[in-house]
């Protein structure tokens, strides 16, 4: 199953991730999204708990989404964008307006660039083409076992 031209690569999996043996305790920095829009950023000094994406979610673009993104190949504020109008329905338009910081002086800076939304709408399609290409491969292999 190919990436869309991306640089995605197939399978999904954790390419060239190590392996940590039960009990010990690793520090490994990874590219993250916030699936959950309007929580408090992470805080590095609080212990998180890394759980397989389906124990959060049953929405196989979402899914799909961060397998792409554990890829180590996506551009983290673009799929952030995709998360965000994934899980939380914020349309692409509420997006590129959403303000980032507030300065003293008044003025405001964008959360996103519209290169990254616009980008982000690309790794949508890409999530949802790969999800129903694996939906359909699922498919085939349940029908196969049944005969």
């Amino acid at each position: 199953m190919g990436g869309g031209g991306m640089g995605m690569g197939g399978g999904g999996g954790m390419g060239g991730f190590q392996n940590i043996e039960p009990g010990r305790v690793r520090k490994v920095k990874v590219t993250t999204v916030c699936l959950e829009h309007g929580k408090k950023d992470p805080n590095p000094r609080i212990k998180y708990d890394i759980v397989p994406i389906e124990n959060f979610t049953r929405n196989a673009q979402v899914i799909e989404l961060c397998r792409m993104i554990g890829s180590g190949k996506l551009d983290q504020m673009s799929a952030q964008a995709a998360a965000w109008h994934l899980t939380d329905k914020l349309s692409w338009q509420q997006l590129v307006q959403k303000i980032g910081a507030t300065h003293l002086n008044g003025s405001s800076e964008r959360y996103f660039h519209p290169n990254q939304v616009a980008m982000g709408m690309r790794y949508v399609q890409i999530a949802q083409q790969r999800a129903k290409l694996r939906s359909e491969a699922q498919g085939k292999e349940e029908s196969l076992s049944n005969q």
